[in-house]
């Protein structure tokens, strides 16, 4: 009997769940502040938090922090944390949403988001903050019925990702790309209000 192999898991210095180690952020001391490791490159003792707004408050009392660190550290405001958090998270699903349309992975723009639901090639929808409900509710056929969807960006914002002028709606159709988009997504949902 084979067992499945588990990922590294870390603990979150707010909450003190266990969890794997990419449903958590890393943070590093640097020289004088404290700095998101986004990107589990930079070296130096790290602690571990939840990317959610409770446990983010928790971790970043200056005993938690000293204590998680073993050194002494100057804490950030926690609205400058969470918005700095939310901005690498916000610029990571813009690099895979560009990453998909590099690809060949990626559809855009009404008729062919629509065309490539109807033929079951799309894993997740993503509609602009400004798509009007009548265009959305076209692409939210019978078939879109079990997709996931999220709204965020503007269609100018969307565009500017694709080159193009506006974008109201683009299509994944890559099953691992749309899982590590939702991630990240998911992961802005836990920081700022955004529409679903």
């Amino acid at each position: 009997m084979t067992t499945m192999k588990q990922g590294p898991e870390r603990t979150c210095i707010g909450c003190r769940g266990v969890f794997e180690k990419d449903a958590v952020v890393r943070i590093v001391a640097g020289p004088s502040d404290i700095v998101i490791d986004y990107r589990e490159k930079l070296p130096g003792r790290a602690a571990y938090v939840c990317p959610t707004i409770a446990c983010i408050t928790k971790a970043l009392s200056r005993e938690n922090l000293s204590r998680s660190l073993h050194c002494r550290v100057r804490p950030p405001e926690t609205e400058v944390f969470i918005a700095h958090l939310a901005a690498l998270i916000t610029e990571k699903i813009k690099a895979l949403i560009v990453m998909s349309a590099k690809a060949g992975k990626l559809a855009a723009g009404y008729s062919a988001v629509h065309d490539a639901v109807e033929k079951g090639r799309i894993f997740l929808l993503l509609y602009a903050l400004d798509l009007s409900e009548g265009t959305k509710e076209k692409v939210a056929t019978p078939a879109a019925a079990s997709l996931r969807w999220m709204t965020l960006f503007t269609r100018e914002e969307l565009g500017s990702l694709l080159n193009r002028e506006l974008v109201g709606v683009i299509g994944i159709e890559d099953k691992g790309l749309s899982n590590a988009l939702w991630k990240e997504i998911e992961r802005l949902k836990g920081l700022i209000k955004i529409s679903d």
